[in-house]
C-alpha cells in the first residue's frame, strides 16, 4: 500500500507500481494510491509515470510506501 506525488504533494494519478521482474504491479488511483498484494520482503519496486524519472524502491519490511 502507498501514494504516488510530485514535488508539491499533488497525487499522480494512473503512475505504473510494478514488482520488479514480475507481472504483478497496479496503476495509481485518482488520489495517488497504489496497493500490492504478495509483495516479498526483498523486493523492488518500480515505479514510473511518462515525464518523470522511473523509481527503483526496495521494500524491505516496509508496509507502506510514499513515493515522491
Amino acid at each position: 500500500m502507498g501514494k504516488v506525488s510530485d514535488s508539491s504533494g499533488e497525487p499522480i494519478i494512473g503512475a505504473n507500481v510494478i514488482i520488479k521482474g514480475t507481472t504483478n504491479g497496479v496503476i495509481t488511483d485518482v488520489d495517488g494510491n497504489f496497493e500490492l498484494v504478495n509483495v516479498p520482503d526483498n523486493a523492488t519496486i518500480l515505479v514510473s509515470y511518462l515525464g518523470y524519472l522511473t523509481q527503483n524502491i526496495t521494500v524491505g519490511k516496509q508496509t507502506s510506501l510514499n513515493v515522491t
